[in-house]
């Protein structure tokens, strides 16, 4: 029975089954159970969430703000694993945040910078972008 109840939900949730088959009040119940969930679904998509915690990436544009500030501030024979001159973070995050303003986006929060700094190098999108063009 469980089976068949089980499978009496998950045809509710195909839209195109109109369910006339179903003799017994618990298979109509479930079979109503179903289609709700999937009317939800179909009235209110889940959407996702915009947000950069746990590895979630920025919009390119703010990526490459970051990168330029942080490579114009960084030392010239910098290797990962260095320590950062007195300072340099904060001017780099101060110029992000200047860039960030200037293209309307929001300014990148500190941390976000010295994780991106001690992390050594650009992924390959931002390096394309940081391309001067030819």
């Amino acid at each position: 029975m469980r089976r068949a109840l089980e499978d009496a939900q998950a045809r509710g949730q195909d839209l195109n089954d109109v369910g006339g088959d179903l003799s017994h009040r618990a298979l109509t119940r479930r079979f109503a159970r179903g289609r709700r969930g999937a009317e939800q679904v179909a009235a209110n998509p889940p959407r996702r969430i915009k947000t950069t915690r746990k590895g979630r990436n920025f919009p390119l544009a703010k990526r490459v703000a970051i990168w330029r500030a942080i490579l114009a501030t960084r030392p010239q024979g910098w290797k990962q694993g260095d320590r950062a001159p007195f300072g340099a973070i904060v001017e780099a995050h101060r110029l992000a945040a200047a860039e960030c303003a200037e293209l309307g986006l929001a300014a990148p929060r500190y941390r976000s910078v010295y994780m991106l700094w001690h992390r050594g190098v650009p992924g390959p999108d931002v390096l394309k972008a940081l391309r001067p063009a030819p």
